[in-house]
């Protein structure tokens, strides 16, 4: 019983311990990604939130959410269309950090893929173009009515340098998801990238 009187100082040892090598796990992971990752990869990830999960559902695939890389210094900058990743920022085109994108609380796994078939100069194009929807309304609809969601964000502009650029679009017929859609599984399956980096690196 004399030992008991040290379990608060055991606790708060490796409560410390636990929480300080939390930051250290992301940095490490900012770095390595910072350090091979360019302008113009595709950025995914998969999301805990039930948006997320129905997105999965619906379109069989390891990720729901994707967005692109406009810059990497002095940080990874990422411009996607999003719901709820910014509070102050809802329903619209807004910018993340790295650090942001890939936090626990959004993201169960994520990686990053190198579009092999758009030069540099086509990637840059894409990034000045994708710019200017910065704070545009998030639309979720059909093909063939007016969208703005995570996905024809990037196609949107994809196209206008890459006209034969054609990811498969796919038809729901879930209740509120009824209509052709484009999922982030059409960018993880198009033909010519590079994986660059996965988390967790599994088979």
């Amino acid at each position: 019983m004399k030992y008991v009187r040290f379990f608060p100082i055991i606790f708060i040892i490796l409560t410390k311990f636990v929480l300080t090598n939390v930051p250290v796990a992301t940095a490490d992971v900012n770095r390595q990604l910072t350090a091979s990752v360019k302008v113009g990869d595709w950025i995914f990830r998969k999301g805990i939130q039930v948006d997320s999960l129905i997105v999965n559902q619906v379109s069989g695939g390891d990720f729901s959410h994707i967005g692109m890389i406009i810059s990497i210094e002095p940080e990874v900058k990422i411009i996607h269309a999003t719901t709820s990743d910014d509070i102050n920022y809802p329903n619209q085109v807004i910018i993340s950090s790295l650090a942001e994108f890939i936090t626990p609380e959004f993201a169960e796994k994520y990686a990053v893929a190198r579009p092999n078939f758009l030069s540099d100069r086509q990637k840059q194009q894409i990034v000045e173009d994708i710019l200017t929807k910065k704070g545009e309304e998030f639309v979720l609809a059909s093909r063939d009515h007016p969208h703005l969601y995570c996905t024809t964000l990037l196609f949107d502009s994809i196209v206008k340098v890459q006209p034969d650029f054609n990811p498969e679009w796919t038809y729901s017929h879930v209740p509120l998801l009824t209509g052709i859609y484009l999922f982030p599984n059409a960018f993880a399956n198009y033909p010519n990238i590079t994986w660059i980096y996965k988390y967790p690196e599994v088979n």
